[in-house]
């Protein structure tokens, strides 16, 4: 059990499935920071804009999580990182600069080109973290399939 987790989220289902999890692994009394980066565009016309068009969803949706965890008497805090980095660089520099105990997130199976050149951003996430990544993959819905109401 952690006592102090960073749940990075990004919105999608499989973060919510990841947020179950966390909330399995989080010590009675602990804290859950969700964390989500909000990457942005650099220069140009597009400088600045969010990298996702439905950002404002994502956030809204994410926020209506947090509020139900604290109507649950969860401790959480909410943090929206806006970068230009790829969130693989900034959750474990987050985590790192938060000094918590471990990071959970969920993750999808990449395909094609993406897969080949770049992988997940969890496993780009395992690659930089120095505290505990636990990554919970999509099959985990099929286990769980109450965890993507969360």
């Amino acid at each position: 059990m952690y006592a102090t987790i960073l749940w990075a989220t990004d919105g999608a289902p499989e973060a919510d499935v990841a947020l179950r999890e966390a909330l399995e692994l989080l010590e009675p009394g602990g804290t859950i920071v969700a964390l989500h980066c909000d990457q942005r565009f650099m220069g140009g016309r597009l400088g600045g804009a969010s990298v996702e068009i439905d950002e404002p969803e994502r956030q809204e949706h994410i926020a209506a999580q947090v509020e139900d965890l604290r109507r649950d008497g969860v401790n959480v805090n909410y943090l929206v990182e806006s970068t230009h980095h790829d969130p693989s660089h900034e959750i474990p520099a987050v985590a790192s600069d938060l000094d918590v105990d471990a990071i959970v997130c969920g993750t999808t199976a990449p395909h094609g080109l993406n897969a080949l050149l770049n992988g997940s951003v969890a496993a780009r996430i395992l690659k930089r973290a120095t505290v505990p990544v636990i990554v919970v993959p999509t099959k985990a819905i099929a286990c769980h399939p109450d965890a993507a109401a969360v």
